[in-house]
């Protein structure tokens, strides 16, 4: 079958996926930092609500009921496997993670994000449930893991299917010429708004893209460049692309380095 954007069969399990990444609160992840959990067998959000009632003589009869806050909770099962694949955060990182938290006596906080149909979960959480293996003699091995919110400011609920208010644009663009001294250092930055977060961005000099690896500012909205050279000289923009795919490309800038 055709992948049809407007397609609106019944989703299945398999196409619900967890995703993890590290980070802190104060930075929600991009889009290439979210990486799935692992072999998923069964997951689920569970909003859990909590409500206080009341009972007065002016309420015609009937308990009324009001929410004061909500208790959300990630669930997922796994499967084990020997080795985690690469393209997956992994069973063995998320155990590793969680040991090395609780031995340094810190909280085992991740960002965790789950799509359910058309709705999107994501929020900075800590895991709150983690049974690391169980399985018998002539059983495959399963994990289970549940997180709960960390940090309630984080906490974004997206419908997919509504369309952004505002489309995709630069509200702070590169200007279109700068120049630097040899050995100082160069900052690149630009701001996006409207579209639907979260925004990716990638860094270019001429045609090839900046390493992030090499320069992990190259993949966030400010491109830090230390003690430039002559070699540095070039033109530099920035592709910025939203959740949706929506891409722009900002103005080029022409970086000069003098000797």
């Amino acid at each position: 079958m055709a992948n049809c954007q407007n397609s609106n069969e019944r989703v299945f399990g398999s196409a619900t996926v967890l995703e993890l990444a590290y980070g802190c609160p104060d930075a929600r992840p991009t889009e290439d930092d979210w990486k799935a959990l692992g072999a998923g067998t069964s997951k689920g959000l569970d909003f859990a609500p909590n409500s206080v009632t009341s009972d007065a003589d002016d309420t015609a009869g009937w308990v009324e009921n009001i929410i004061t806050n909500a208790d959300a909770t990630i669930s997922f099962d796994g499967e084990v496997r020997k080795h985690d694949k690469l393209d997956q955060f992994g069973y063995g990182n998320l155990v590793k993670y969680f040991t090395d938290e609780i031995n340094a006596k810190r909280q085992p906080t991740l960002w965790a994000r789950i799509a359910i149909g058309p709705i999107e979960f994501s929020g900075y959480m800590v895991i709150s449930n983690l049974t690391p293996a169980d399985g018998g003699s002539n059983d495959i091995i399963t994990f289970t893991v549940e997180f709960k919110v960390s940090d309630g400011t984080t906490v974004q609920v997206v419908n997919t299917d509504a369309t952004p208010s505002t489309p995709l644009a630069f509200s702070k663009d590169l200007p279109a010429t700068k120049a630097a001294d040899a050995d100082n250092d160069v900052v690149l930055d630009v701001d996006v708004t409207g579209g639907r977060p979260t925004y990716s961005y990638k860094w270019f000099l001429g045609s090839t893209q900046i390493d992030s690896t090499a320069n992990p500012t190259a993949a966030t909205a400010t491109l830090l460049l230390l003690a430039v050279t002559t070699a540095s000289s070039g033109s530099y923009r920035c592709e910025v692309t939203d959740s949706d795919g929506n891409k722009i490309t900002s103005t080029t800038c022409v970086l000069t380095v003098t000797a």
